[in-house]
């Protein structure tokens, strides 16, 4: 049963646009290029069913914009490519061209000039679908804006197919106003009005989105004018603040210098200090110039473990990488010693200041001890003046004691203040002493051993914590070589597997090669050990040109002496067919004057002389029959396509044969050669990757013994750590001795305060009772004028032991406020002794890290070398 379809030809509203001619290439059922041209505006398609009648239709659809596979009756774009069958192979892209004929300028565009316009769409198995109009590369609107209301198009009524007219009479309204307007021309406008309003409605909604931003930033502004006041407020705030601190700072100053000159200091204890930090500071100098011959060893042999690394090779990269952690620390090191001696160079400013200021607080306290010795001396002769008061006084009471029998109990009454008072002074006493005892407890010597201590055991805890880090490295560089290794194993089996592969690939072509020339060996027929001509010419590796010109006498058998061969033979021992050749000693020069191939190599030349004379290469046919008439009776040209044209005859065949059988011998000569290397190459791969598996076993074996060092550096770390925790609680235990003795003198200060506050009362007691005793004294009118005179003179003699006591005590509490500077001065020093011992310690540290390094450089070294 056949079945007929017609592919309806597209032209314009006019009708002069036309479809002349389909060309395709690998669509769908057409695998080879096939070309349909399209004479009239009528042209009728027929065929039976399956023949590609509708994959015609399916291919102008295809090439005027379809996309969907759905319309191409296929589940995805790449089943347009014709897959393959049986006979031939899949194509690697579908190309289809549709030319139109446009004499009449009826298309619109930068394309409607042409007479011709060919549209071009190819798809490759990547996916990638190119248009091309009249040769220039376009997009796929370009196509579909090509012909927008010309009713040409993918989906358009020009291309009608089975059940399509069905479709129009049953379509609705709404698809039949899409065909009208599609003949009409409308649809042209329709779309480009679309394009229009999508175009404006982007504008629109560019412009809400501006109008948004344009919001932001006026919300932005707002907020920034107020940070900008906020800011300003705040450089004003900033200025006051500025001025306040300088302000504070000038009474911080003034308070200082005042300070600073109640200061009583105890001067040789500071010079004694002054003197250990210098020690110390010597001590550092000296620890530094250690650090720079270290340094300076480390240097030279960085220099010596680059050049020794200049030499080493691929495998000692990592040794580099270990050489550019040493040079970084050593520049840590390095940096780490200039902060060091920095911060030397302040401690030692801050030391000249501190020993100016004890200049001062000396002169100071001789000024302050001078006011004090002579306060002390006008208190002595005040007190000698009282005492020969009272003496005196206490004559009068004698000569008196009858007429003062009514004072006698404010005497009684001065007796027991003056014995209370003395008590006081005793217990005030007592408290002196036993403040001088607590204090007299030193806690100096254990609190420094217990520092000590735990600064040795910081020691030892960061010289483990850099040999774990070390250990770490080590063991991290270890692994990263064992996991490099294991993918150079790998990689090595992977290639030995390959090879094998490949060797198996090559012993098989080479099999099937053996066995197609096996087929065609005729060695019953050949001389005894005699070597076959095409197996030297395979060995020479010679082209297909000496197939085709030797012909049957590539399977000629090499023989030394033809002459000696016939004598061996006799009539009724020839073969019956067979070829033998012999090589030919004098070498002539060819007379016809025209050109020769060359022999494959020398060593070939005698056997193939007289082909080489009598057959000559033509670079093609028709030169070959131009040139004949040159060639001499007996020669002929040959081709490499196997023709062969005498001066009066030409002809081809029986020489394919010989040619093939040349190029598998070729071929089979070169597989067991590639075979060969291909056995070499295995067996060094082979050997390669034991090298590498018995490194990698050292390498593990080798990382085991890292990984248990490192175990061990842990539990020595851990041990220490515990042995640092007891050394802190011993520590603290000692604090909080130290903080309860303190609390102690505190208490005790206290007491002694509230004695002195008693003193003081009871001063004031005995004060009122003389008084008392005065105003009784002077109650009476009895005494004369040298009682008078002498009670006056006492008067002021008490007042100034009174005034003498205030200034002692001013003084005292002069020397209670030095005593508190000097405390702190000792205390500045105390921290300067502990930055100085840091400073000792990081040495050390640097020292032993520096040493560390060159040790494990040096082990790097010595193993690898």
């Amino acid at each position: 049963m056949f079945e007929s379809q017609c592919a309806a030809s597209m032209w314009s509203r006019s009708g002069r646009m036309r479809l002349t001619r389909l060309y395709l290439a690998g669509f769908k059922s057409f695998a080879a290029p096939t070309e349909i041209l399209l004479p009239a505006e009528r042209v009728a398609i027929v065929g039976p069913n399956g023949c590609g009648k509708s994959n015609l239709i399916d291919a102008i659809r295809w090439v005027l914009g379809e996309s969907s596979a759905k319309q191409l009756r296929g589940q995805s774009l790449d089943d347009v490519i014709f897959a393959g069958s049986g006979q031939r192979p899949a194509a690697s892209q579908a190309v289809v061209e549709l030319s139109f004929d446009n004499s009449a300028r009826r298309l619109s565009g930068p394309f409607g000039a042409y007479d011709q316009i060919v549209i071009r769409r190819s798809l490759g198995r990547d996916g990638q679908s190119r248009y091309n109009i009249n040769q220039t590369r376009v997009r796929r609107r370009d196509v579909v804006d090509l012909f927008l209301g010309t009713g040409v198009g993918a989906r358009s009524y020009s291309v009608i197919e089975q059940g399509q007219i069905n479709r129009v009479v049953d379509a609705k309204p709404e698809d039949l106003r899409a065909y009208l307007e599609e003949t009409a021309g409308i649809s042209l406008y329709r779309e480009r009005r679309r394009e229009t309003e999508s175009r404006i409605q982007q504008t629109q909604d560019n412009l809400s989105r501006l109008s948004d931003i344009a919001d932001e930033l006026g919300r932005q502004k707002s907020q920034l004018e107020r940070q900008a006041r906020t800011a300003e407020r705040y450089r004003e705030l900033q200025k006051k603040r500025r001025r306040h601190v300088v302000e504070q700072a000038a009474v911080q100053v003034v308070l200082t210098e005042r300070a600073n000159a109640a200061l009583d200091a105890e001067w040789q204890t500071a010079q004694a200090h002054m003197t250990t930090v210098a020690e110390r500071m010597a001590q550092v100098e000296l620890r530094c110039a250690q650090e720079d011959e270290a340094r300076t060893s480390a240097q030279s042999d960085l220099q010596q473990v680059q050049a020794r690394q200049y030499q080493l090779a691929a495998e000692q990269a990592q040794l580099q990488g270990r050489l550019g952690e040493l040079a970084a620390r050593i520049e840590s090191t390095e940096q780490q010693r200039q902060d060091d001696l920095a911060q030397r160079t302040r401690l030692e400013a801050a030391c000249t200041r501190l020993q100016a200021e004890l200049s001062r607080f000396a002169e100071e306290r001789h000024a302050l001890e001078s006011q004090r010795q002579q306060a002390v001396e006008q208190r002595a002769r005040a007190q000698a003046e009282l005492r020969a008061a009272d003496t005196h006084l206490n004559e009068m009471r004698a000569e008196w004691a009858r007429s003062h029998e009514e004072l006698a109990r404010p005497q009684q009454d001065l007796a027991a203040a003056k014995a209370e008072h003395a008590a006081l002074l005793r217990q005030l006493q007592r408290l002196e002493t036993e403040r001088a005892s607590v204090i007299s407890r030193d806690f100096t010597e254990p609190m420094a051993a217990s520092i000590q201590q735990i600064q040795d055991a910081e020691t030892r805890m960061g010289a483990l914590e850099q040999s774990h880090s070390a250990g770490e490295v080590v063991l991290a560089e270890q692994q990263t070589v064992l996991a490099e290794l294991s993918d150079r194993a790998a990689a090595m089996q992977k290639k030995a597997q390959t090879l094998r592969q490949n060797a198996d690939a090559l012993q098989a072509e080479r099999r099937g090669l053996e066995r197609a020339l096996a087929a065609h060996q005729t060695s019953k027929d050949d001389a005894p050990g005699a070597e076959r001509l095409i197996q030297r010419l395979a060995n020479a590796h010679a082209d297909a040109w000496w197939g085709h010109a030797l012909g049957a006498g590539i399977e000629a058998a090499c023989v030394d002496d033809l002459d000696a061969l016939m004598v061996a033979w006799n009539a009724d021992q020839m073969p019956a067919t067979g070829w033998w050749v012999a090589p030919d000693s004098q070498r002539s020069e060819p007379k016809s004057g025209l050109e020769q191939t060359p022999s494959p190599n020398d060593a070939l030349a005698p056997w193939l002389r007289d082909w080489q004379h009598t057959r000559h290469p033509a670079p093609s046919l028709s030169e070959a029959l131009a040139q004949r008439h040159t060639l001499p009776s007996g020669h002929c040209f040959v081709l490499t396509d196997g023709w062969q044209v005498g001066r009066h005859w030409i002809g081809r065949g029986g020489s394919d044969q010989a040619a093939v059988r040349l190029a598998q011998q070729t071929r089979l000569a070169e597989l067991q050669q590639a075979g060969t290397e291909a056995e070499t190459t295995a067996e060094q791969a082979q050997i390669e990757y034991q090298q590498i598996q018995n490194r990698l076993a050292q390498q593990r074996k080798q990382v085991e013994r890292l990984v248990a060092e490192q175990h061990q550096f842990e539990q020595q770390r851990q041990r220490l750590h515990w042995s640092l925790e007891d050394l802190r609680r011993q520590y603290q235990q000692l604090e909080q001795q130290q903080a309860d003795r303190a609390a102690k003198v505190v208490r005790m200060e206290a007491e002694h305060k509230q004695l002195s506050a008693d003193r003081a009362q009871l001063e004031d007691t005995i004060r009122r009772l003389e008084q008392i005793v005065a105003q009784a004294r002077s109650a009476r009118d009895a005494f004369n004028a040298r009682q008078q005179t002498a009670e006056q003179a006492v008067q002021v003699l008490r007042r100034q032991a009174g005034e003498a006591g205030q200034a002692l005590q001013q003084l005292e509490r002069s020397v209670d406020r030095n005593q508190h500077q000097f405390e702190q001065a000792q205390q500045s020093l105390a921290r300067d002794e502990a930055q100085m011992v840091q400073i000792d310690q990081r040495l050390a540290q640097f020292a032993d890290r520096l040493d560390g390094l060159i040790t494990q450089q040096s082990e790097r070294q010595a193993e690898f070398t």
